[in-house]
């Protein structure tokens, strides 16, 4: 199973449905995020884009059993 999680503040996206629009907008995204002279991060913004400035990145299954979070967000795979 894939889902889509903000580099920024956590906020996870695991819809079938939304993970799939999301991944049909990355080529608009990647354009918007080039012709602002920046590099995009991720495939879509957040939805808390204007507060966090975050960016959603594709995580799978497999991604997501290895990357396990403590309190506060903090990584513990470390």
């Amino acid at each position: 199973m894939e889902k889509l999680v903000c580099d920024r503040c956590g906020f996870e996206l695991t819809e079938k449905q939304d993970v799939f629009l999301a991944l049909d907008g990355i080529d608009a995204w990647c354009n918007a995020q080039k012709a602002r002279g920046q590099e995009p991060r991720g495939v879509f913004p957040c939805k808390y884009y204007f507060q966090c400035k975050g960016e959603m990145i594709l995580i799978t299954e497999k991604d997501a059993r290895k990357r396990k979070k403590g309190l506060f967000g903090q990584d513990r795979t470390k």
